[in-house]
């Protein structure tokens, strides 16, 4: 499997929960009554304001690296299944969104809490699996 994908898919969606208010102002910008498309160059601010915020967003910070691999760890076990790793990828935003926080989190977190994660999706599959 191509590991690279998972990365991509675990930042897209960070950085459309980040983004989403500029996502929403492009699609206003961009739509139409007629069937004929509007003129690019009309939402051009627009699509400056959102190619900039997900620019920013791309931006990980160190800290963050550690919830980063468990959901990268995690999307790769479950066969590219982010819906299975909804609670990593949510400490991973949390990281990302507030990084203090998240340091915060860590300080006050008890040793079992910092193990390293175990993901067994083959035991504990539900059945609409695909391998069911």
């Amino acid at each position: 499997m191509n590991t690279k994908s998972f990365e991509v898919l675990i930042h897209s969606q960070y950085a459309f929960h980040r983004c989403r208010s500029e996502v929403h102002k492009y699609e206003d910008c961009r739509q139409t009554t007629s069937p004929i498309p509007k003129d690019p160059r009309l939402c051009r601010n627009t699509a400056r304001e959102l190619v900039g915020c997900y620019k920013e967003a791309e931006r990980m910070h160190p800290l963050c690296l550690a919830p980063f691999n468990d959901v990268r760890e995690c999307v790769f076990k479950a066969d590219g299944n982010i819906f299975n790793c909804k609670k990593e990828s949510q400490q991973f935003v949390d990281c990302q969104m507030n990084q203090e926080k998240y340091q915060d989190f860590l300080a006050l977190s008890t040793d079992k809490q910092k193990e390293a994660l175990q993901f067994d999706f083959f035991n504990y599959r539900g059945h609409f699996d695909k391998y069911s």
